[in-house]
């Protein structure tokens, strides 16, 4: 059977994701000019696994992208200002606060949010609820082919369709590397004790360093519970991502008093997070992946949306480049991944060096704890 391919159907960007990469991308493209289409599996508003933290980087570069998002966030009231973070390990704490604006709301709500904007804008075309099964390159660009064989064409081509998406795979190669990818779970609870809602809260136990264990309020006093294990640690140690979950509240007396009372709002969901602890092929002849298909998550703080937003921020900017010169070629687009990289990568990389230290001498967790305020924790979870 031939695909369909309307004479409506090409484009000169193809972004596929729609979520705060794809959505970022899209809104630093709307003014071009360019003719672009926007692709997501998903029907919005939808969950997306996640510790539901948005972090002041994230809302920084939106700000850099569209100077009316300021207006949009005032009136978004599905949020809550975080001010400060407490950290917990090995009966010690450490508080430090947020210089950037910063929030907890669902992904649910704010990728809703941030794709309600993109939907209304002229020169967008949003596609909901469609999978893309395969791109296909062509002279000129890319083919990309729905479940229902429909083809789009795009003279470029942004891949925002996430860790398990088909772009990372089909365009690079890329495959699941267990050393650079964490298993998580979350849940949502009502009941827990003693949250302040201007405070996220991140514990580490040093039987499954370097991972941690998160506890972010969200608005109507309910809080995202979550954990996240490096994956090469649960195939050597054979664990149960969601036992470990349960086996970390008992192991921490602050845990177990907070969740004394508390009861679940659905059954633990998991998700697996493709780590920014190496530096992966993100782009070529006609196409770019942004996101958590050009695997950005931060390998400390475990945050993705920063990197996310930025990806796509870069993303567009060469794009922007590529059109005016009418160079699409792959030299020339590894200016973004440059980009990127000085402006993420080598903090990302560097992180990840720090990380392994600690991971693998516990006591360095306690000597940054008894640090206090000048401690490589505060630096590194920022």
């Amino acid at each position: 059977m031939t695909p369909a391919h309307p004479n409506d159907c090409h484009y000169d960007v193809i972004i596929i994701g729609a979520g705060p990469a794809g959505c970022a991308c899209a809104m630093a493209l709307r003014k071009t000019g360019l003719r672009i289409a926007l692709i997501d599996k998903h029907h919005f508003p939808r969950d997306k696994v996640c510790g539901d933290a948005i972090p002041g980087r994230a809302i920084k570069f939106l700000h850099e992208i569209d100077p009316s998002f300021a207006t949009r966030l005032s009136a978004f009231t599905e949020k809550l200002l975080t001010r400060r973070t407490t950290c917990y390990y090995n009966n010690r704490k450490l508080d430090f606060t947020w210089r950037l604006e910063a929030y907890t709301a669902t992904r649910e709500c704010f990728d809703n949010f941030l794709f309600s904007a993109i939907k209304n804008s002229a020169g967008i075309r949003t596609i909901e609820g469609v999978t893309v099964s395969d791109v296909v390159k062509s002279a000129n660009g890319y083919t990309v082919i729905t479940k229902d064989n429909t083809c789009y064409a795009c003279t470029m081509l942004i891949c925002a369709d996430g860790g398990n998406g088909i772009t990372a795979r089909k365009l690079t190669g890329r495959q699941l590397d267990r050393q650079h990818h964490v298993a998580g779970v979350r849940a949502y609870y009502s009941g827990v004790s003693g949250m302040e809602d201007s405070c996220t809260e991140v514990y580490f136990d040093r039987k499954y360093l370097p991972g941690y264990f998160w506890v972010f309020p969200i608005k109507g006093g309910i809080v995202n519970a979550g954990m996240g294990i490096l994956s090469d640690m649960v195939i050597q140690k054979k664990i149960n991502v969601k036992n470990a979950f349960y086996d970390f509240i008992e192991r921490s007396p602050v845990l177990r008093q907070k969740f004394g009372n508390a009861q679940p709002m659905e059954t633990l969901k998991g998700c697996g997070l493709p780590m920014g602890s190496r530096w992966v092929e993100m782009c070529g002849d006609h196409f770019i992946l942004v996101g958590d298909a050009a695997s950005l998550i931060d390998p400390v703080s475990g945050d993705g949306i920063g990197n996310a937003v930025l990806s796509g921020k870069l993303a567009a900017e060469q794009v922007i480049q590529c059109f005016i010169t009418g160079n699409f070629r792959a030299t020339f687009v590894k200016n973004y991944a440059n980009r990127l990289y000085k402006l993420a990568g080598a903090d990302m990389r560097q992180k990840t060096k720090v990380l392994k230290t600690m991971a693998r001498l516990p006591f360095l967790f306690d000597a940054a704890f008894i640090a206090g305020q000048n401690s490589i924790i505060k630096r590194f979870m920022k």
